[in-house]
């Protein structure tokens, strides 16, 4: 059987709720769904140290693993401990260069370039900022002198990492519901009545949905479920009250509870406030709606959007008010074109599975070998 090394610095939750530990979890999943024996090293520093010396001895005596395959987290490496604090600064660079001194190829997705960003000014003081800052140029420092890719959300991002890495776009997947598929394939949508379905977060400016909501407070005949967890729709609530109305609602849900609102929805929308960080984005509902067959609509300048047009499987739209509120009436009245924009998302949905994505990551490593 083929085998690989998946590592990721952090527990892998086994129930997900959000984006940035959906990841980890599906992709393990994925390189075992494309018959990999996967050693696992995930969890808090002690236990990566106990797995790490255990597959060194494994390398030693001869076992032959194909590539290494790992997620960054959202923090830098080195405070990513329960408690934050640096207990083993070397531990995971150090094993990535063991294993390309036995000719194992390594790989590793980066999570996230926020703190390269103005906005991330805003969210995070300038203490934590001179303390985090220097460690995540410190991973990048590391990453040059150990890896032999680094994977993107989108090739963009490219200008922000060393000169010297080898790099290309590693966008999140979806999960293939073949039942909902079928379902969606052979569905047709009611004239004069539109669903639009929302998940992720809405707060602040980063995930801004207030011109998104304003338009369809405007147009008659379209509905919105927002998905968004609690805590955080109670802290947006005062942004978003002047553009509410009776066919916005908003629910708190898992991901594994998502599967009715994605079924009776007609669109899923991305259309998110423009800014330098989100332009930039690959929000990982795009590729699980996707999945369910629905076709996006999409702000123009999201990353993102270069999927949806080269798929052909939704609507690419200005960050402006009438501009939606126009998409969005033609979608509530001609409901022939929804079909056939999901009927491109039914196509596309195998194109960007998990699995598609770990086998990508499998042909360029093994080819480093």
């Amino acid at each position: 059987m083929k085998r690989c090394i998946f590592h990721y610095p952090h527990p892998v939750k086994d129930t997900p709720g959000v984006g940035s530990a959906v990841r980890p979890n599906r992709m393990r999943a994925a390189f075992k769904s494309i018959g990999y024996q996967v050693d696992d090293i995930s969890g808090y520093g002690n236990e990566r140290k106990e797995k790490i010396a255990k597959i060194k001895k494994n390398i030693e005596n001869g076992v032959v693993y194909d590539f290494v395959y790992s997620e960054s987290e959202n923090s830098p490496t080195l405070l990513t401990d329960e408690d934050h604090l640096p207990r083993h600064p070397f531990l995971d660079f150090s094993f990535f260069r063991f294993c390309r001194d036995h000719g194992i190829p390594v790989g590793l997705f980066y999570r996230d370039m926020h703190w390269r960003f103005p906005l991330y000014k805003k969210a995070v003081s300038a203490a934590k900022r001179g303390i985090l800052i220097p460690l995540f140029h410190y991973d990048l420092y590391q990453y040059s002198r150990c890896l032999n890719r680094i994977y993107l959300p989108c090739v963009e991002l490219h200008e922000f990492i060393p000169q010297n890495l080898s790099y290309d776009a590693l966008p999140p997947g979806g999960l293939i519901q073949q039942d909902l598929l079928e379902r969606r394939r052979l569905r047709s949508c009611e004239a004069g009545t539109l669903r639009v379905f929302y998940v992720g977060n809405v707060a602040g400016d980063i995930y801004n949905l207030e011109t998104f909501c304003r338009a369809v407070k405007e147009t008659p005949g379209v509905y919105l479920t927002i998905c968004t967890q609690e805590e955080t729709w109670k802290s947006a609530f005062e942004q978003y009250r002047p553009v509410l109305c009776d066919r916005i609602r908003v629910i708190h849900k898992k991901s594994h509870e998502l599967a009715p609102y994605y079924e009776e929805a007609d669109v899923f929308t991305c259309c998110l406030g423009g800014n330098s960080y989100i332009s930039r984005a690959m929000p990982i509902k795009v590729f699980e709606a996707i999945g369910y067959g629905i076709p996006l609509m999409i702000t123009e300048s999201i990353a993102a959007a270069a999927v949806v047009r080269e798929e052909d499987c939704g609507w690419c739209i200005p960050d402006q008010v009438e501009q939606m509120k126009q998409t969005l009436a033609f979608l509530r009245d001609n409901p022939q074109e929804v079909s056939a924009k999901a009927a491109k998302a039914v196509a596309a949905a195998p194109r960007h599975t998990w699995e598609a994505r770990a086998q990508k990551v499998a042909d360029d490593l093994t080819k480093k070998k």
